[in-house]
């Protein structure tokens, strides 16, 4: 029975260990993503500073690059929605390290 008990503890640390590093690769995901988002909004505005000037050659490069740029958006919307899922993963794996430690004591 002792040695049934000691393997369930272990099982369970080690569960505990996995979910403490999957949440902290979660929020060193979160961080670079942020990045990302806050360098991607200064190069936007970058951009439209720059095409103020120059609307004919804008509307040109945009229609010649719809299909990358279509491109793009589509992976900003994927970031977006991984970076909602990230979030729910962090609450969840919060939630779950606190049941952990509450029902060790």
């Amino acid at each position: 029975m002792l040695q049934a008990d000691s393997e369930v503890f272990k099982m369970r640390s080690k569960l505990q260990n996995n979910m403490r590093e999957r949440l902290t690769y979660c929020l060193d995901w979160k961080k670079s993503i942020d990045i990302y988002l806050a360098n991607r909004e200064i190069t936007e505005k970058a951009n439209d500073e720059y095409y103020k000037t120059k609307p004919l050659l804008r509307l040109i490069l945009g229609l010649y690059f719809i299909p990358y740029n279509l491109l793009k958006f589509f992976r900003y919307l994927r970031i977006l929605h991984d970076y909602k899922k990230n979030q729910v993963e962090i609450k969840v794996l919060s939630k779950e390290l606190k049941n952990y430690e509450d029902f060790k004591k």
